[in-house]
């Protein structure tokens, strides 16, 4: 017996000690690869921002100021291979304007989308946007980011930047980022990462994984090779994900009860959005035709008289329908090709005469009647 507990405890040092040999590699390998590829400081913390996200105490993570990386993308359908060059400014934005200029100022806020990775700085729809019409752009996006996120950095930079108008790029996963208990049932909208929720008035900092898997935290600030694997555990379970509370959602619509009140928690959110920045004008589009998202932006958008724009993501979605080459390899965001695109919706929205601004109104009561029923 003795001799048999013997063999067993020799095996699980063993297995300990391979399973620690394996990480010590990983962690040597990726760093080395960071530091030749990217320049990134052998002994940087992920916390620091290796990459362009950098971990953050009040917002759960911010774009990576005075991040640049250069790196061959390709595109989802053809494949075709071209160069991105990336950067952000010493803010984390991706497009930072001249504060002092006497041009027009747009600010420009958003998620993944808005940061644009895959395409390099002059090929942004916000890029794009700024030089076509002549003004001074402020560009602002985080992957991952949900509406308190944005409205956070929003109240952070806007007395600096005093814009002249503003952009705000919807996406439907941001329904799923306002509410814990949604993103805690999301297989593909949750990295896992400490975010702000909005709740009962209040800003509360909560994890959207289990309690057993908060080791992520840890991962995130100390290992880059165990982050790398967990990441890529994520974005698996996402793809062979064949039940996940979006889907729910996208059958029942405003039947869904959770989905309800996230939708009424935006609401809230966009609400302060408006009350920060009074009678600046604002304009709103969603990444995708998505419903029930794109109707219930739209209805938000109405309260506190933003402009919502649709045909910005039908743009794309009539491309998509051609066979037109628009994402980038990760077959989700677009593509030099997509971006041009939407620059080329707004820029016509942007032409159109800009109807006076009215009252302000808005009620968290409003999502309960028939104006949210799809038609």
């Amino acid at each position: 017996m003795a001799h048999l507990r013997l063999i067993i405890v020799a095996w699980w040092v063993g297995w300990l000690l391979s399973v620690c040999l394996i990480a010590a590699t990983g962690e040597l390998l990726i760093r080395t690869i960071h530091l030749l590829r990217d320049g990134i400081p052998f002994f940087e913390s992920p916390s620091k921002g290796v990459g362009p996200i950098s971990l953050d105490p009040h917002l759960g993570w911010r774009a990576t100021p005075n991040y640049k990386q250069d790196l061959s993308e390709r595109t989802s359908k053809d494949h075709r291979v071209y160069q991105v060059h990336r950067s952000q400014s010493t803010q984390g934005f991706r497009t930072y304007g001249n504060v002092a200029t006497l041009k027009s100022k747009l600010l420009v806020i958003g998620d993944s989308v808005t940061q644009a990775t895959a395409v390099s700085d002059d090929k942004t729809y916000h890029s794009l946007l700024g030089n076509k019409l002549d003004i001074e752009v402020f560009a602002y996006g985080v992957g991952g980011y949900g509406t308190l996120q944005e409205y956070l950095i929003l109240d952070e930079v806007y007395d600096t930047i005093k814009p002249t108008m503003i952009l705000w790029q919807f996406c439907g996963n941001d329904f799923i980022n306002n509410d814990h208990a949604l993103e805690v049932e999301s297989v593909i909208n949750n990295n896992g990462w400490i975010r702000p929720y909005f709740e009962d008035g209040q800003v509360v900092l909560r994890s959207p994984k289990p309690a057993g898997l908060q080791a992520r935290e840890w991962v995130q600030h100390h290992s880059r090779f165990l982050y790398f694997v967990m990441s890529r555990i994520d974005r698996l379970r996402a793809r062979s994900a064949h039940e996940t509370v979006e889907l729910a959602i996208e059958r029942e619509g405003f039947s869904h009860p959770e989905f309800v009140r996230s939708v009424e928690i935006t609401d809230k959110l966009m609400g302060r959005v408006r009350a920060r920045v009074g009678k600046t004008p604002i304009y709103a589009f969603n990444c995708t035709t998505d419903e029930p998202y794109t109707t219930a932006f739209e209805a938000i958008a109405r309260h506190y008289n933003i402009q919502f724009w649709r045909n910005v993501a039908v743009a794309v979605q009539n491309a998509v329908k051609k066979g037109e080459d628009v994402f980038a390899s990760d077959d989700d965001h677009w593509n030099e090709y997509g971006h041009s695109l939407v620059a080329a919706a707004l820029l016509n929205q942007l032409k159109l005469p800009t109807p006076p601004l009215s009252g302000i109104e808005g009620s968290s009561h409003l999502f309960k009647g028939k104006e949210y029923q799809l038609q």
